[in-house]
């Protein structure tokens, strides 16, 4: 059986490939972002004026160390990419291979489900062909998310931070994890609720395929389905939570109306709707980066995400109480509000949603 976490098996010299990427993304993250800002407070104190996060942009754009972060971010991504492709084509005879022998039996593929052209359109996060390919495709993106955490979410802590703060402790009869990747945050909804039905979704079969797999691993019952989030096919108010992480900033507003709508559809009355996801701090500086990092990160509706007015795109899909708090991913979880950091970090924040307990839904 291959294990569960990945790097246990691409052996030493794959493994020093990775933990250069990661020291890469360590150090444009702390001491070149650190130089930028230092450059932007200086423009800021000599008079420049920024009242708009289009006023920020221009001003960092003028900064010294700007070329050299931005081009770090964009050829560190690429780079990323390159690597990790390389590494899974290199070790697939070990790292295929559980695909073929572990046969989940707990994934329900559609090979005829339509892809949104939004959705295959794009190179999300600059993945070459993205995640709906075969199933290296999978394995490359879950090698990716190590370097992307900069290894401090390699065993799902995270994930779990997320479910221990951010879930409130009850009774769900069933959990549904939309846009759930290859699992890494629904294995630890089961974890922490082990009696209820988990259920995790997503459009890419490479990526249900491997979640079931990393499920099974990992010894943890839970259900994945191929399917859009905004048509899971689940009965009418069967669901206590519906859950995500990182996917709603990946969704066109359309779109992300119509998911809100099948939440509310599946959600029980007095279910619950927590997301994982990203928001605006307020400072102008770091909302300015945010904006520039989707445009290099191939994200191209995640602006649109951190604009949107939650509370009333909840409240017309039938959802109540939409608001952002903050989180902070580094042990605390849930936040009053945004810590101060020195390092370049995603404005985490969890979308908080629930449908009345009057409210029904018509089958």
């Amino acid at each position: 059986m291959i294990a569960v976490d990945a790097l246990e098996s691409i052996g030493v010299h794959n493994q020093l490939r990775l933990q250069f990427l990661t020291a890469l993304r360590r150090r444009w993250s702390t001491e070149v972002f650190a130089q930028l800002r230092a450059e932007y407070c200086v423009a800021i104190n000599a008079g420049h004026s920024a009242k708009t996060r289009e006023d920020a942009a221009a001003l960092i754009e003028r900064c010294p160390t700007y070329p050299w972060f931005s081009w770090l971010e964009r050829g560190g991504q690429k780079l990323k990419w390159r690597v990790i492709t390389d590494i899974v084509a290199m070790e697939w005879s070990r790292l295929g291979a559980q695909f073929d022998s572990e046969q989940p039996s707990r994934v329900k593929l559609d090979p005829d489900l339509p892809l949104p052209n939004w959705y295959t359109a794009w190179d999300i996060h600059c993945q070459p062909g993205g995640v709906w390919g075969d199933i290296s495709s999978a394995l490359v993106y879950e090698l990716g998310t190590k370097v992307l955490h900069i290894g401090r979410n390699n065993k799902f802590e995270m994930h779990r931070l997320f479910t221990e703060t951010a879930v409130p402790n009850r009774k769900y009869r069933r959990i549904v994890d939309l846009g759930c990747g290859f699992g890494k945050s629904t294995i630890p909804f089961k974890e922490r609720f082990p009696d209820a039905e988990v259920i995790g979704i997503d459009l890419s079969g490479p990526c249900v395929t491997l979640a079931a797999t990393r499920s099974a691993q990992a010894g943890a019952d839970v259900s994945f389905r191929q399917a859009n989030a905004a048509n899971t096919y689940l009965e009418p108010e069967s669901a206590g939570l519906v859950t995500g992480t990182m996917v709603l900033h990946e969704m066109p507003i359309p779109a992300l109306r119509d998911l809100f709508l099948e939440v509310a559809r599946i959600l029980e009355p007095g279910g619950l709707c927590r997301f994982l996801e990203f928001s605006r701090m307020g400072d102008l500086f770091r909302d300015a980066v945010m904006n520039h990092h989707a445009v290099r990160n191939n994200e191209p509706f995640m602006q649109g995400l951190m604009d949107l007015d939650v509370r009333r795109e909840l409240a017309a899909a039938g959802l109540v109480g939409g608001h952002w708090v903050p989180f902070d991913e580094r042990g605390a979880g849930i936040v009053a509000e945004y810590p101060a950091r020195d390092e370049w970090h995603f404005p985490w924040a969890v979308l908080v949603a629930e449908k009345p307990v009057h409210q029904r839904v018509v089958q």
